[in-house]
């Protein structure tokens, strides 16, 4: 498998010699079909990097900056992170490790493009198709989730921020420093990228019309089993709505999500029937994850709240943050609420989330991360549908989440849309607890004001909320 090591955005001239050195490797490696899903596994295996999705950009730095997690003590390795201290030596080197390694994979990801082109004819119509689809996908999946965390938020609210610079979005595979674009630029690149990955993609089997019988000669070795372990059709789509919503488009977006809820293979559980405590990743809502080799070893030593505190790095929730999320002095809301009776456990320090945590008891679904799910689409749906004075399809769309999560009491039909959008605000913060995406609904609008690690309330903006460039990007890519 052939590998590119890509120190930034634009700061590569110190891998131009590997680059060539490895130029015949890369050559050589494209001459086949094996060699093309080398490389596109290859993508998928950079996404599971501690310092990408396997930890950081998941469970741990993003969920950090959340402020979900218990105070950390000052000798914890990512204290600095979660007190928004981002020019410690230690922060700006977690920081800036993000950076590159989304970047690296960017880099595979835009060479194994290029050789699409360059070599298409070694791959055939069908794989040609499924395989660039999955690639531009996972290149806006990075670039964008690099936007949500080094740029502002809360667009919506404020159209002037189109104007301003956004992340280096880049699409070649070579020395060049790519300059930065606007946001208006930039998200038109990452739509462009989306549309042609979705023509490409009504070839995916999750979504073509086609018989096995289609896809038995490409599909031989079984390649292209486990769809929502790549970036199939639906994921690609509900990539586009979350970047649609992030623009402040919400119509459009709300109407991404709508149809991902009616067509996609993904389906929400029935808490009274689905064995939550083993599939604790509800694996039938997810539209796309990562298999991440190791994660016990990753993930088990710091989801745990027992013993003295001499585990500094321990992550786990205090009680009281766990009962205001879940409402739980409502016995007929956070009570019955699976993700707080059977995925939150209580421990000697405070409360873990059980989700990602590893034992043999939930081998089904061993090492794998969730990275989109089909809940989030109600949410995105929902919100879009407050915001249009569309409330009754709010509701309807947030009390079936609720209801297969287990919750009793339904939102009243007569909800006000401030009521209903704190509903949305409520839901996303139950749902994404240990995932990620809390930190980013945050961020998306513009909220002040949030709940402390100290069972407090605290007051962020744009100083917290926008990660520092790394020093080479600024030094050497002029980013600002």
């Amino acid at each position: 498998m052939c590998l590119v090591l890509v120190l930034g955005a634009g700061c590569e001239n110190d891998w131009l010699d590997e680059q060539s050195s490895n130029q015949l490797t890369a050559e050589e490696q494209f001459e086949t079909i094996d060699g093309f899903k080398d490389a596109l596994i290859g993508s998928y295996i950079g996404l599971t990097a501690e310092e990408l999705y396997g930890k950081d950009l998941s469970w741990n730095m993003v969920d950090l900056l959340s402020q979900q997690y218990a105070a950390l003590p000052v000798q914890a390795q990512y204290a600095g992170i979660q007190q928004f201290q981002y020019e410690t030596l230690r922060s700006a080197g977690q920081i800036e490790a993000s950076w590159s390694g989304a970047y690296n994979t960017i880099a595979n990801v835009n060479l194994a493009l290029e050789m699409t082109e360059k070599n298409r004819s070694v791959l055939g119509d069908i794989n040609y198709r499924l395989i660039r689809g999955e690639l531009l996908g996972l290149r806006v999946f990075l670039h964008f989730d690099m936007m949500r965390l080094f740029n502002a938020g809360n667009l919506e609210n404020r159209p002037e921020l189109f104007q301003e610079y956004a992340i280096p979005y880049v699409t070649t595979f070579d020395k060049e420093i790519k300059p930065q674009l606007s946001f208006s630029e930039t998200f038109e690149m990452m739509e462009a990228d989306l549309q042609e990955s979705l023509s490409l993609l009504e070839e995916d089997p999750v979504f073509s019309e086609q018989s096995d019988n289609y896809y038995a000669e490409v599909n031989r070795d079984g390649f292209y089993n486990f769809r929502e372990q790549r970036m199939n059709y639906f994921a690609v789509k509900a990539l586009l709505a979350r970047v649609l919503q992030w623009q402040g488009d919400q119509e459009a977006a709300g109407t991404v999500a709508q149809e991902i809820i009616d067509d996609s293979f993904a389906m929400l559980i029935d808490s009274d029937s689905h064995p939550v405590s083993t599939d604790r990743i509800l694996y039938q809502e997810v539209l796309f994850m990562i298999d991440v080799e190791g994660l016990i070893d990753d993930i088990n030593p710091l989801l745990r709240a027992e013993g003295d505190n001499a585990n500094y790095d321990a992550l786990y929730y205090t009680s009281n943050y766990v009962n205001e999320t879940f409402e739980t002095e409502n016995v007929n809301v956070g009570v019955p609420d699976v993700r707080f009776n059977t995925l939150m456990q209580t421990q000697a320090r405070g409360v873990v989330n059980l989700k990602l945590f590893q034992n043999n008891m939930r081998a089904e679904n061993y090492n794998q991360i969730p990275l989109i799910k089909l809940p989030e689409m109600y949410y995105i749906a929902a919100e879009a549908y407050a915001k249009s004075n569309m409330l009754d399809q709010a509701v309807e769309l947030l009390n079936t989440v609720r209801s297969s999560r287990g919750i009793i009491e339904q939102i009243p039909s007569d909800a006000s849309q401030e009521d209903v959008l704190l509903e949305v605000y409520k839901e996303y913060h139950k749902e994404f607890l240990g995932e990620g995406q809390w930190f980013y609904y945050l961020k998306r609008n513009g909220i002040a004001e949030i709940p402390g690690v100290f069972d407090n309330t605290i007051t962020i903006d744009d100083q917290e909320y926008v990660l520092p460039y790394p020093d080479n990007e600024v030094e050497f890519g002029n980013r600002n």
